[in-house]
């Protein structure tokens, strides 16, 4: 089991210079394609018990923060109403911490690749996804600051694979791809400690198996790295993309390796 000890060197350092601490406050990322969106899944969807804003996980939408409600603001400009896995993250880590306030923020587009490719892709050179998901960061994190608060990158939200298993070099390359976008992420975000949460795809066919085993690999490589598994999660029609009720279980699976693996 691995687990994250969080120092308190920053907060002695400004005690020692006679500043006071502001308060910290965790942020985490939900980043990747498809099912990090929540692919044709609405408000209509959602279950009676997971429709009601959450008051104390606020996500970051059109420049500021506000209580993530399914379907109204976890969407994106393709799919305004759309709801993927942060809803049934949002339940678990509410039940593991009911009143901590948890801020997110969420960045996917469905179909894109972490290999460099002709669309955009994921890849941390290319000045597309990765420096958009960069640049919510930073406001958002300039945004709790001015608040008064210490944001911190507890953890981020892997979701995406897919795209890579349909090409045998950009899975061939994934793993190298993967660790290598990691390594940016904690840099970029000031985040050297933060907990990575890989969602295994689900071996839906193509080079999925490769892409899986890649998944596995950095998880294994890396002591903040750790993942959770699509796979048998409930699907839609299509055996590719994750239903309610899967979106749902996935949500709760990387709440609960993110909660393990940071407390």
């Amino acid at each position: 089991m691995k687990r994250v000890w969080v120092s308190a060197v920053a907060a002695l350092a400004l005690a020692a210079c006679g500043q006071k601490p502001t308060t910290q406050v965790d942020l985490v990322v939900l980043a990747g394609q498809s099912n990090a969106v929540g692919y044709r899944l609405t408000r209509a969807d959602l279950p009676t018990a997971s429709a009601a804003p959450f008051r104390d996980v606020l996500i970051w939408q059109d420049g500021d923060f506000a209580p993530l409600t399914p379907g109204t603001n976890t969407g994106t400009p393709r799919q305004p109403g759309a709801w993927g896995p942060e809803v049934g993250f949002a339940q678990a880590w509410r039940a593991a911490h009911p009143g901590r306030r948890l801020y997110l923020v969420k960045h996917a587009r469905g179909s894109t690749t972490l290999a460099e490719a002709p669309g955009p892709d994921w890849a941390p050179g290319s000045g597309e996804l990765f420096a958009e998901t960069t640049a919510k960061v930073e406001a958002a994190s300039a945004s709790l600051a001015n608040q008064g608060f210490r944001p911190r990158v507890i953890g981020v939200l892997w979701v995406q694979g897919e795209a890579d298993a349909t090409g045998p070099a950009w899975t061939a390359a994934y793993g190298r791809n993967l660790a290598a976008l990691i390594k940016s992420m904690r840099l970029a975000w000031s985040a050297p400690g933060a907990v990575v949460v890989l969602a295994k795809i689900p071996d839906w066919g193509g080079h999925a198996k490769a892409v899986r085993a890649a998944q596995a690999e950095v998880d294994r490589g890396d002591a903040l790295t750790v993942s959770v598994d699509a796979q048998g999660l409930p699907m839609q029609a299509d055996g590719l993309h994750l239903s309610a009720e899967g979106q749902l279980r996935l949500g709760e699976r990387l709440a609960a390796a993110l909660l393990q693996a940071t407390e």
